[in-house]
């Protein structure tokens, strides 16, 4: 029964420390426009949900064949997705919804 309680509480002490750090690290980021597109301005940046994606997938499902690892060293544009490079590589309509007008918004948001 000790033996039991020691492996809980180790196990405890290991998800409330070291998840807390880890999720932490798993923040939104944002992908600011870098330049106008006629009618673009009635849609915020992209917001890219790291956790969400984490999730479902491991590192290097993503990294580095994807995206680099540094931050801003991916030049991330809606014309690069549509071709299928960076986002688009998922998000074509058959592993992940598609980047066609009526999924903008699912990208596309305020922060929170």
């Amino acid at each position: 029964m000790k033996h039991k309680a020691v492996i809980a509480l180790s196990l405890l002490a290991i998800l409330t420390l070291g998840g807390g750090v880890g999720y932490a690290a798993m923040g939104d980021l944002v992908f600011e426009r870098k330049a106008e597109v006629e009618g673009s301005a009635a849609f915020p940046p992209a917001i890219f949900s790291h956790w969400v994606h984490r999730v479902r997938y491991r590192c290097y499902a993503c990294h580095p064949a994807i995206f680099e690892m540094e931050a801003g060293a991916n030049d991330v544009t809606m014309d690069a997705i549509k071709k299928g490079e960076f986002c688009g590589t998922c998000h074509n309509g058959r592993v992940a919804f598609s980047v066609e007008f009526q999924n903008c918004a699912r990208c596309h948001r305020k922060s929170e």
